[in-house]
C-alpha cells in the first residue's frame, strides 16, 4: 500500500508542473506580444522522473529453472497423466464391457486425430506443447491398431507389421521435418518395440539384425546437421539390451555373420554420427556427446568379447584388438577434421582414454603368468611414449596408475621353479625391463612434464627389489644378508663412477644412498647376525668401497661443491 501510496502522489507532482510549465509559457507568449524587445529569461524543463524497474524477467537471473519447469516440463508431465488416465479409462470401460471390440479399436483411431491436429497447429505459437500432442496421437494410433492384432485377429502379423513400421516412419519425416528430437523418440521407441511385440518365438534373428541395423542407418542419416544429445544416448543401450535379450538363450545355437555384423554396424554407425557431432561448433555442451562415446566404446567391446568367446574362442584376442583399433582409426579420423581449440583438444584427449582400460584387459585375455607382467611393462612404456609424442596430458596421466600395476604385477609370480638360475629367468628380466623402461620414459618425457622425475626416481628402487628378490629366492638364508650387502655395495659404486665420468648428478645421489644403507645396515645389523667369514667379507667390501669414494669425492671436489 505505502508504495502504490508513493506511487500516486509522484504522478500527482509530474502532472502539476506540466500544468506549471504551460501557464509560465502562456503568461511568457503574452508579455512577449506587449513589450517584443524585453528578453525573456530561459525556460528550465522540468527534469523527468526516471522509475526503476524493480521486477526481473524470468528470462534473467535463477528464474530461468523455473521458466523451464513452468513451460517444458509441466507441458510433457501433462501430457503423460492425460495417456495415462485415458489408458486407465479404457482399461475400465473394456472391464465394465461398455464397449464392444471393434469400437473399442475405432474409438482410439478417432481419438488421435484431433490430439494430432492441435499439435500441429500449436507448432509455432506452442513449441513445447506440439511435439509432446504429436508424439501423444501417435502413441494412441500405434497402441490401438497393435490391440487389433493382439486382442481382436483382425488382421496378420504381416498385416500389422507393415502396418506399425509405415506409422513409425510417418512419425520420422515429421520429426526429420520439424526437427523435432521429441517426436523421433516416439518413432524410436514403436519401432524398436515393432520386432518384440510380434515376435512369434521362432529365432529369425536374421530378420531381427537386418532390421534393427537398417533402423540405425535412418537414424544416422536423420540426425545428419541436428545437435540431438538425448534420443542417441537411449537408442544405444536399446540396441545393447534387445541383444542381451535375445543373445542370452539363443546366441549359442546362432550363426556369427547376423549377430556380429549387427555388433560391428551399431559400434562404427555411432561413433561417426558422434565424431561428427564433436567436429561441429553447433553445440557447446558436449557431455552427453562423451557419455555416448564412451558407452558405444564400452558396450561393443563387451558384446564383441561375448560373441567371440562363443564363435572364436581362438582368435578372440586378435579380434578383440581390430575392434580398438576401429575405434582409434575413427578418433584419428575425426581429430584430422576438427579445427582444435584448448577446449576441443581437452575433449579429444578425454576420449584417447576410454580405450586404455579395454587395451589393459586384453593384454591380460590373451597372456598369462610372466609374459603377461612384461606385456603390462611395454604397454605402459608406450602409453607414455605415446602420450608425449601426441602431446596429452590426460593420457600421460593415465598411464601411472597403468606403471603402478604392471610394475607390481610380477609378485604374483615371486616363487622358485624347477632348475631356474638366479638373475637368468624370466621373473628378474622383467625387472630388468622395467627399470630400463623408466629411465627412458624419463628421458623421453622430461621436457614434456616435471612428472617425468617420478620415472627416474623409480628406476633404481625397482631394479635393487628385483635383485632382493632374486637372492631371496635363489640362495641359503645363510648367504642373503652377505649378498644384500654386496648388491649395495656394487650398485652404489657403479652408480658413482658413471656419475662422476659423465657428469651426471643424479646418479651420485643414488650412489652416496646406497653406500650410505650399506653402511648403517652393516654397524647396526650384519655386525651382529652374520657369520665371522661373511663379516670379515662385508667389511672388506665396504672399506674398500668407502676409500674408493673417498678417492673419487677428493678427486673432484671441485664439482661436488
Amino acid at each position: 500500500m505505502e508504495e502504490k501510496e508513493s506511487k500516486d502522489i509522484l504522478s500527482r507532482i509530474q502532472t502539476m508542473e506540466r500544468e506549471l510549465s504551460f501557464l509560465k509559457e502562456r503568461v511568457l507568449s503574452q508579455t512577449n506580444t506587449q513589450s517584443p524587445k524585453n528578453q525573456t529569461p530561459p525556460v528550465s524543463k522540468p527534469t523527468p522522473v526516471l522509475n526503476h524497474q524493480t521486477e526481473v524477467t524470468l528470462d534473467e537471473g535463477p528464474n530461468w529453472f523455473v521458466q523451464w519447469i513452468g513451460e517444458n516440463l509441466f507441458v510433457k508431465l501433462g501430457v503423460f497423466s492425460l495417456l495415462v488416465a485415458t489408458i486407465w479409462f479404457f482399461y475400465l470401460a473394456i472391464e465394465e464391457y461398455w464397449i464392444n471390440e471393434s469400437v473399442r479399436i475405432w474409438i482410439g483411431l478417432i481419438s488421435a486425430i484431433p490430439i494430432l491436429i492441435y499439435g500441429f497447429r500449436v507448432r509455432l505459437s506452442r513449441p513445447y506443447l506440439s511435439p509432446s500432442l504429436l508424439g501423444l496421437g501417435i502413441a494412441v494410433l500405434f497402441s490401438a491398431y497393435y490391440s487389433g492384432y493382439l486382442w481382436y485377429d483382425l488382421y496378420s502379423t504381416e498385416t500389422c507389421f507393415v502396418g506399425l513400421l509405415i506409422l513409425s516412419l510417418t512419425t520420422v519425416a515429421i520429426s526429420h521435418a520439424q526437427k523435432s528430437e521429441v517426436l523421433f523418440g516416439f518413432a524410436s521407441l514403436g519401432a524398436f518395440s515393432v520386432p518384440l511385440l510380434l515376435s512369434t518365438g521362432q529365432n529369425s534373428y536374421p530378420f531381427l539384425f537386418t532390421y534393427l541395423l537398417l533402423w540405425n542407418l535412418l537414424f544416422f542419416w536423420v540426425r545428419k546437421d541436428k545437435d540431438w544429445k538425448v534420443i542417441p544416448l537411449l537408442l544405444l543401450a536399446a540396441n545393447h539390451l534387445i541383444f542381451v535379450g535375445w543373445a542370452s538363450d539363443h546366441l549359442t545355437d546362432a550363426k556369427p555373420f547376423f549377430p556380429i555384423t549387427f555388433q560391428l554396424g551399431v559400434f562404427i554407425l555411432f561413433l561417426l554420427r558422434e565424431f561428427q557431432t564433436l567436429e561441429s561448433a553447433k553445440s557447446k555442451d558436449q557431455i552427453l556427446t562423451l557419455v555416448t562415446i564412451a558407452f558405444t566404446v564400452g558396450l561393443g567391446f563387451v558384446q564383441s568379447f561375448w560373441a567371440f568367446s562363443i564363435f572364436y574362442p581362438i582368435a578372440k584376442p586378435f579380434l578383440l584388438s581390430l575392434i580398438l583399433i576401429l575405434f582409434y582409426g575413427l578418433y584419428e579420423r575425426s581429430l584430422r577434421r576438427t579445427k582444435l581449440n584448448l577446449e576441443k583438444k581437452k575433449l579429444y584427449d578425454l576420449i584417447g582414454l576410454f580405450g586404455l582400460p579395454f587395451i589393459v584387459s586384453l593384454i591380460v585375455i590373451g597372456t598369462t603368468g610372466k609374459f603377461l607382467a612384461f606385456s603390462l611393462i611395454s604397454f605402459a612404456f608406450l602409453v607414455t611414449v605415446a602420450s608425449t609424442y601426441s602431446k596429452q596430458l590426460y593420457m600421460y596421466f593415465a598411464a601411472f596408475p597403468v606403471w603402478f600395476f604392471a610394475l607390481f604385477y610380477i609378485f604374483a609370480f615371486t616363487y622358485r621353479s624347477q632348475n631356474e638360475i638366479p638373475f637368468l629367468n624370466g621373473r628378474f628380466l622383467v625387472f630388468a625391463t622395467g627399470s630400463v623402461y623408466l629411465v627412458l620414459s624419463y628421458l623421453y618425457s622430461r621436457k614434456f612434464s616435471d612428472l617425468s622425475k617420478l620415472f627416474l626416481y623409480a628406476a633404481y628402487p625397482y631394479w635393487l627389489l628385483g635383485t632382493f628378490v632374486e637372492i631371496y629366492l635363489g640362495y641359503p638364508e645363510e648367504k642373503q644378508l652377505f649378498l644384500y650387502t654386496v648388491s649395495l655395495i656394487v650398485y652404489g659404486l657403479v652408480a658413482l663412477t658413471v656419475g662422476f665420468g659423465k657428469k651426471i648428478q643424479t646418479l651420485r645421489y643414488v650412489g652416496f644412498g646406497s653406500l650410505t644403507l650399506v653402511i648403517i645396515k652393516f654397524y647396526l645389523y650384519d655386525f651382529w647376525n652374520l657369520s665371522l667369514g661373511y663379516r670379515i667379507l662385508a667389511g672388506l667390501f665396504l672399506g674398500i668401497t668407502l676409500i674408493v669414494t673417498g678417492t673419487f669425492y677428493n678427486h673432484f671436489k671441485k664439482e661436488t661443491k
